[in-house]
């Protein structure tokens, strides 16, 4: 049977101060001192955040651990959710993720025989109309699923081997995961899979392969029911695994329909570092793969790459100075931006508040960096109380990077957006002048960061446009963003009964 232990309030933040505008962490979920805690997820929707993982001790006791906080993660409760109708007691590779009805979606691997689906309809305190991502095999193997949502949509990718579709595997839902129709992506090759979601909707599927070098990318602009040719993004890359870490986790993020960066780890200079590349022209062509800065002495592992409303990226990932890595190494969080769609980052900047060691050579393959429209939050696991457990931290967008004021950005000259700062209703006027020729495209987002409304204004000459943004919530805030190649304007609105 599926079960959830009762939550245990939990709230235990450092003396220490992380770099601002990076607040004190806090540990967000622990069950107990005899388990080390990694390969975690979050999920934010403004005050509600949630976070799982599983654990380094997974081949001996079943379950993950699950935390929730309601005051924006201020303090959590944790507990442990296991599900045993499965029949299997190894829990593993889960993720979190929100809908558009504050929905929570928890996913799970068992083994690598199954990935099963849970959803919760109040607020991740029970769970209910669990189904199959992915087939039930128990002679083949199931392994590194990642997914992504819009709306009722859900996408997900894995690897699957030993079963009649073998191959990266992709997952389709249309109605919040309670049915899936699943399809062979590529059946040419295997290897670790991240996927993402552009602005407009173009799913972005990445493949780091296992077995030999190689990063390869596709998409697809109709969700998923035809790919593009792969292309390969870098055939050079290499990876040997080490203390900490064991597998070249990539990562995806589309600020715009057009840019592409993808993440990974990469040990070709002789240690591990975190290396990325980026596409401008929507994955067909890539950019010489290069080091994130302060990314080159020591080791670097488990680099996470978001983009936010704006079209801003946010990335972090593990460092220790020591090289190699083993049971004394000190490791912690960094944090870096960028503002250009990855032309250029920031300097890097500590996340974390201290440092730690790890007692388990196992931290987990991945900890993830997500965004809405006011914070950016992070969870990641770290040995500072003797076993490894889950801590959490966030910072404004508004204080992260250069912009002043997070609902104003221009990219380049050239536009400009007009809202009214409260309508009445569910229709919201909008004026826009435009200085140069470009395609216009204007998206609507909620207070949270989920995308509404894009809508596709086409090629215009230099002029002034009115367009009426119709079907919105109203009694809601929300922030509309008007796109011309490289130039962005965002407006923030409140639409009123």
């Amino acid at each position: 049977m599926k079960s959830l232990i009762v939550l245990i309030p939990l709230l235990l933040a450092t003396a220490a101060i992380a770099n601002p505008p990076w607040n004190a962490n806090v540990r967000a979920a622990d069950v107990g001192d005899t388990i080390n805690e990694g390969e975690s997820c979050i999920a934010s929707d403004g005050d509600y955040i949630y976070c799982v993982c599983n654990w380094a001790e997974r081949d001996r006791h079943a379950g993950l651990t699950y935390g929730r906080s309601t005051d924006g993660g201020a303090t959590w409760t944790s507990g442990v959710w296991k599900d045993m109708s499965v029949g299997i007691n190894w829990h593993s590779d889960p993720f979190i993720m929100i809908d558009d009805s504050h929905y929570v979606h928890l996913y799970c691997q068992f083994s690598t025989t199954v990935l099963r689906h849970y959803l919760s309809t109040d607020y991740g305190v029970t769970w209910s109309e669990t189904t199959n991502v992915s087939e039930y095999l128990p002679s083949a193997t199931v392994d590194k699923p990642w997914g992504v949502m819009r709306g009722s949509n859900i996408y997900v990718a894995w690897q699957q081997w030993g079963a009649t579709q073998q191959g990266i595997i992709f997952a389709k839902s249309t109605d919040r995961g309670r049915t899936w129709n699943r399809t062979v992506a590529d059946s040419t090759r295997t290897g670790i899979t991240c996927i993402c979601l552009s602005p407009s909707g173009i799913i972005y599927l990445m493949n780091r392969y296992w077995g030999w070098d190689g990063v390869f990318c596709t998409s697809s602009t109709d969700q998923g029911t035809t790919w593009a040719p792969w292309v390969t993004v870098d055939p050079t890359c290499s990876y040997t695994e080490g203390y900490g870490d064991r597998a070249p986790l990539p990562s995806i993020a589309a600020p715009t329909d057009s840019n592409v960066v993808i993440t990974w780890v990469d040990d070709g200079l002789g240690d591990w570092d975190i290396v990325y590349c980026r596409s401008t022209d929507s994955g067909q062509t890539w950019s010489a793969t290069a080091r994130l800065p302060d990314s080159s002495a020591g080791g670097q592992c488990k680099g996470w790459v978001t983009a936010d409303y704006a079209g801003r990226l946010h990335l972090m990932w593990y460092h220790t100075p020591s090289w190699p890595t083993s049971s004394s190494s000190r490791w912690s969080i960094r944090y870096a931006y960028s503002d250009d769609y990855g032309a250029s980052i920031s300097p890097s900047i500590r996340l974390t508040d201290t440092t730690s060691t790890s007692p388990v050579s196992f931290l987990g393959e991945y900890h993830i960096i997500v965004t809405d429209s006011t914070y950016a939050r992070a969870v990641w696991t770290d040995g500072r109380g003797g076993d490894n457990d889950l801590f959490f931290a966030e910072a404004y967008l508004s204080d992260l990077g250069t912009q002043e004021n997070p609902w104003q950005v221009t990219r380049l000259p050239g536009l400009t957006l007009q809202v009214p700062a409260i309508a009445h209703g569910s229709a919201l006027p909008v004026d826009i002048g435009v200085l140069r020729p470009g395609r216009l495209s204007l998206a609507v987002f909620d207070a949270t960061g989920r995308m509404l409304k894009n809508v596709d204004i086409g090629q215009r000459a230099p002029g002034s446009y009115s367009e009426v943004l119709a079907g919105l919530p109203a009694g809601q805030t929300l922030f509309v963003k008007l796109t011309s190649g490289r130039s962005v304007v965002t407006r923030k609105a409140v639409l009123v009964h």
